[in-house]
């Protein structure tokens, strides 16, 4: 039988790769990092200003470095957007916070940062959702004068224009006749406004001594509901103010002033067109005397008024937020899903306005 004759070819292409393998695994192992970013590498080709994949995984900067250069000279990147991401990078901010830079900041703008210290701060703050860099120099102020405060808490609070004087750079509400309306001492109401839809109050539910009082009818429905429900408890409490228009809350105010002085007045009463009775969804509650903060009557609408849509307004904890000292007598009308949700969190209107209807309304 012929022997036969071995597969010469075969064993050369075998010792090739073998050879081959030799060669190449000490250089994977020195170069294991580059190799393994390649992947990364090329997909940075499909962005042209800032890098988005690239801050998905932590090059050293040598690596940085390196692949900027390689991205410049395709003309894949601006040339200084990529000194930015190096230098923003050395001082010690993190990819996140650069690319947010990147994003919102103008050329000018991003120089001021690289000329200032590293702000451990500023990485803080732009995780906040209601976070807005033309705001953030007011943030620090804030934060300044106010150091027990949480960095979100500084933010919702400047977001509301709390760090402005009170009555400075109001703004109009532009849809008084939504539930949702917000009015303090920075957001007023047109002096013409008049609800649409205002029905008279019977004496069982409001005081109609000097005059029929008047409420928006699906907040008078909820409010007799809600008497009603109490009285099955022995608790009893009626309106002894609901809607007040323009002139009269005007006429209000000045005789608080008047009888008390400026200061004193601002602390329980509104200007005119900066009063929620405009809005028609307001009442302030007795039972023969005003209802305050631990009576009966309070606490028993603090555990239950939610389910009719009503919320106490001025708290004696939200002060600071609402500009107006407790009133234990004032609840607004605000439908009986945000109240349910306002009982939840424990916080105030102003706060859950500018966390959630405000951020809502400005997405559509």
């Amino acid at each position: 039988m012929k022997k036969k004759k071995p597969n010469y070819k075969l064993r050369r292409n075998i010792a090739k790769v073998i050879l081959v393998f030799i060669i190449l695994i000490p250089i994977f192992m020195i170069n294991k990092t580059k190799i393994m970013h390649a992947p990364l590498y090329i997909s940075n080709s499909k962005y042209s200003k800032t890098l988005d994949a690239f801050f998905q995984i932590n090059y050293n900067t040598n690596e940085t470095k390196d692949i900027l250069d390689k991205l410049k000279k395709n003309k894949k990147i601006d040339k200084v957007d990529s000194n930015y991401i190096v230098e923003l990078s050395n001082k010690g901010y993190s990819h996140n916070s650069i690319n947010y830079m990147l994003l919102n900041l103008t050329k000018t703008e991003l120089t001021k940062m690289l000329n200032k210290k590293y702000d451990k701060d500023f990485e803080k703050y732009i995780l906040l959702d209601l976070f807005e860099w033309k705001k953030y120099s007011r943030y620090k102020n804030y934060q300044n004068k106010n150091p027990k405060l949480t960095i979100d808490e500084v933010v919702t609070r400047v977001s509301l224009n709390l760090d402005k004087d009170q009555y400075e750079e109001t703004v109009e509400e532009k849809n008084p006749n939504s539930l949702d309306a917000l009015v303090n001492k920075h957001r007023y109401i047109s002096k013409d406004y008049v609800p649409n839809d205002l029905v008279d109050m019977e004496d069982g539910y409001a005081n109609n001594m000097f005059g029929v009082k008047e409420i928006r009818k699906e907040t008078y429905e909820q409010f007799k509901k809600m008497v009603d429900a109490a009285k099955k408890e022995d608790i009893v409490f009626y309106a002894e103010s609901a809607y007040r228009d323009y002139d009269y809350q005007k006429s209000l105010y000045n005789d608080y002033v008047e009888t008390n002085g400026q200061e004193e007045a601002d602390k329980y009463a509104a200007k005119a067109g900066f009063s929620e009775h405009q809005l028609g969804t307001t009442l302030d509650i007795a039972n023969i005397w005003t209802i305050e903060e631990g009576d009966k009557e309070y606490n028993w609408i603090e555990k239950n008024g939610y389910k009719y849509g009503f919320i106490f307004r001025y708290k004696k904890k939200f002060e600071d937020i609402t500009g107006y000292a407790e009133e234990g007598w004032h609840i607004r009308y605000v439908g009986v899903k945000t109240a349910t949700e306002i009982h939840k969190k424990g916080i105030s209107y102003d706060e859950y306005w500018i966390k959630y209807i405000n951020k809502k309304s400005s997405k559509n």
